[in-house]
């Protein structure tokens, strides 16, 4: 003897047990995207710096300061950074359960990675501006 299901499918009703919710939608594509743009940034970040290397200090200094290395390399950070950032969180989330310290631990996360950026972009400008 079968019994019929009745599901009906939507967000309300019967059925709203089985229908996922969206609320991870913007950061599952946020984190696909820069996921994407990641890789040829992270190429292209890996080239220039591997160039770099046995290379004099002023060398180094004067190939960061062409306007496109500086640029890309600036570009690999302002996209790594939120990035990052977001996976930290998704691991916070996910594995810290006192709400003190995870509530804690998602405002270090935010301002170190808000640091980090800063200061990696404040680096390559320096070593990129003229003298």
């Amino acid at each position: 003897m079968t019994s019929r299901t009745e599901f009906i499918s939507g967000r309300t009703g019967r059925g709203a047990a089985y229908v996922s919710d969206p609320s991870g939608a913007g950061h599952d594509r946020f984190m696909r995207l820069s996921a994407r743009a990641l890789l040829p940034l992270g190429l292209l970040a890996a080239w220039f710096i591997v160039g770099l290397s046995g290379k004099s200090f002023e060398a180094a200094r004067s190939e960061i300061g062409r306007p496109f290395p500086a640029l890309a390399l600036i570009a690999f950070i302002a996209v790594a950074a939120p990035h990052a950032r977001m996976g930290v969180e998704s691991i916070i989330e996910d594995y810290v359960h006192d709400a003190a310290q995870k509530e804690k631990a998602l405002l270090v996360n935010k301002w170190a990675s808000i640091a980090v950026a800063l200061l990696w972009t404040l680096a390559i400008l320096l070593i990129a501006a003229p003298r």
